[in-house]
């Protein structure tokens, strides 16, 4: 029994890093940078370099970067809901006037801040062999989602979420509680493009 273990174990790890496009005659793939349709700055970047580190780590499968001649094509498109307030949505009201104190000024009166923040996102990934100019800024369109061809070889949405929790200081270190909050947004963002590839990762190794 421990040796079927043990044999069973090994088979998953080899599966796991082989090329599993091959049987699609996949044996190279050009990611260019993902099409940023959401509201969230400076995360198309991060969402990009996840998803190409992660395909980089399967035997057998060219992976590159930019718009590179190559079997296939991995189109991703962010996107999220159309208010800010909807796809950065705070939660767990707190008055300033009793985290902050006297800093908030003698004219202001108080007022309520989340918390938390929640930061939702979504990331359309589109695998199609040998896509034309004309087919990728289609498939990058709201249409995208609706083609058909026997050449896309995924097709697949995965929902993103991560929280973080917004900060009030007091005394002098009240002047950085915006570098702070930005900083905690931006750690969304990078724990949100890991948990993309984890998930896309996944998704592959079991579907193919």
């Amino acid at each position: 029994m421990l040796c079927l273990f043990l044999t069973s174990c090994a088979g998953y790890r080899y599966q796991e890093k082989n090329n599993p496009f091959a049987q699609y005659g996949i044996e190279s793939i050009s990611i260019p940078m993902f099409y940023n349709k959401s509201n969230h700055s400076n995360i198309s970047s991060l969402m990009t370099k996840e998803i190409y580190l992660m395909l980089s780590k399967f035997k057998s499968l060219k992976v590159h970067s930019g718009e590179h001649k190559a079997d296939a094509v991995l189109i991703g498109i962010i996107e999220s809901r159309d208010k800010l307030s909807q796809s950065r949505q705070g939660s767990n009201l707190r008055s300033v006037e009793n985290a902050a104190g006297d800093l908030i000024g003698e004219n202001r009166g108080d007022f309520y801040i989340p918390s938390n923040t929640n930061v939702r996102a979504k990331l359309r990934l589109i695998l199609i062999k040998n896509p034309s100019r004309k087919e990728i800024k289609l498939m990058q369109s709201s249409l995208g989602k609706f083609m058909a061809s026997s050449r896309i070889v995924i097709n697949e949405t995965i929902d993103l979420t991560q929280s973080f929790t917004r900060e009030i200081y007091d005394d002098e270190s009240v002047v950085v509680i915006n570098s702070q909050n930005r900083s905690a947004i931006r750690k969304s963002y990078s724990d949100m493009a890991q948990s993309a590839a984890q998930n896309f990762k996944d998704m592959i190794i079991y579907a193919f």
